[in-house]
């Protein structure tokens, strides 16, 4: 990687089924909410919903969830952009006790802003203290770039010359537009490719999209991996299923991803609602019951860090920009696939086929050849015989 990258990579160093559903139903029956619980309100694992309606919306979303829910992300850009509305929302957040991130955007003089976020983040700190947990900046940065959405760092008009090129383009021109932020506050975004170089780029948390029908082990994998050896956290968003209403999974659904996100480890295990169908975004009332069983299973179940009890990584070629949602993926958005990536897609399928969620898929890169044997026990390094 350039010097770039590698100093923000050093920087960084410091069962299933009906019995589900019949745990599920007997828990929402008997549900009470532990409003107090230690174990519920613990920094350690944070459980919340997005909300991307207006101030009434959003104080009626709180309203709903601030019993069993400990963060929320604010995601109303005409919302977070206006200081009055954005401190509205906010300090009723922090009055129920809610922990809270800020969706953001750059603060160009065309931006929309009547204040300065950079400045209102300090300020933010000394008066919201720990609940403030920090700006969500830019959405998808590393899916934007394997599908060549909105926001891409390059594309076919920009072509790199090769992988490592690619890689150095994306992570240096994603730091510059995120290191005012990055040197005075938290910063996150949710993902659902590229996790290992929104890492390298400087961003504290990613949260790993389970959506669609893409492997949950899959990109388990692919952001702990990325955090772990980044000496960081990582989270998991539930998002969209469908592109049309529900637009979100069923509630049994959801309750399991919740489940397995958790037992995986993640910091934060977060529903994404949005768009605004209903008097709660696009959550029914079976939904809140699976986040109610799910905010009871937390309080009486201790989280586990890792499923990865055997600390094995799969070793990917450095700077190797796959979408890992199948064989025939794009590589930095920009090339099809290569010659390796139906073997690679192969061996990733077989080790899930082992491990289920229990591996972690890291990159080859020079810290990874020098500080991997401190975070894993095992490596395997693709197209190897040997096992690590």
């Amino acid at each position: 990687m350039t010097k770039l990258s590698m100093k923000q990579t050093a920087f960084a160093l410091f069962v299933i089924g009906t019995l589900l559903f019949a745990f599920f139903a007997s828990v929402s029956l008997s549900f009470s909410p532990q409003r107090n619980s230690q174990k519920a309100r613990s920094s350690d694992f944070f459980f919340g919903i997005t909300t991307g309606g207006t101030v009434a919306e959003t104080k009626t979303t709180i309203d709903k969830v601030k019993d069993y829910t400990n963060v929320i992300i604010f995601t109303n850009l005409e919302v977070t952009k206006n200081l009055t509305s954005l401190e509205e929302v906010v300090d009723y957040a922090f009055a129920n006790e809610l922990s809270f991130f800020v969706q953001t955007a750059f603060p160009s003089p065309y931006g929309g802003f009547n204040f300065d976020p950079i400045q209102w983040a300090s300020e933010a700190r000394s008066k919201y203290g720990e609940k403030f947990l920090g700006y969500y900046l830019f959405d998808e940065p590393g899916g934007n770039q394997v599908d060549l959405g909105d926001y891409v760092q390059f594309d076919k008009s920009s072509m790199p010359h090769d992988y490592r090129d690619a890689a150095n383009t994306y992570v240096y021109y994603l730091y510059v537009q995120t290191r005012s932020f990055i040197k005075t506050v938290q910063l996150v975004t949710s993902d659902y490719a590229l996790y290992w170089y929104d890492y390298e780029v400087g961003y504290d948390t990613v949260f790993c999209q389970f959506g669609w029908n893409n492997s949950r082990a899959i990109n388990i994998a692919l952001c702990r991996g990325a955090a772990e050896m980044h000496n960081t956290t990582w989270g998991t968003i539930l998002t969209w299923t469908y592109d049309s209403p529900p637009y979100i999974e069923s509630a049994p659904e959801l309750y399991q991803d919740m489940i397995t996100a958790y037992s995986a480890g993640a910091k934060y295990v977060l529903v994404f609602n949005y768009p605004q169908t209903g008097s709660y975004g696009v959550l029914e009332e079976d939904h809140f019951e699976a986040m109610k069983a799910f905010w009871e299973y937390i309080a009486k179940t201790p989280q586990n860090k890792t499923s990865n009890t055997e600390k094995v990584a799969y070793v990917v070629p450095d700077n190797y920009g796959f979408g890992f949602r199948g064989p025939l993926d794009k590589i930095w958005g920009v090339w099809e696939a290569d010659e390796k990536a139906q073997l690679i897609w192969n061996e990733v399928s077989s080790l899930v086929q082992t491990y289920g969620d229990g591996f972690d898929i890291i990159y080859g890169s020079p810290w990874t050849q020098v500080f991997g044997r401190s975070h894993y026990d095992r490596l395997i390094w693709w197209n190897s015989t040997d096992g690590g």
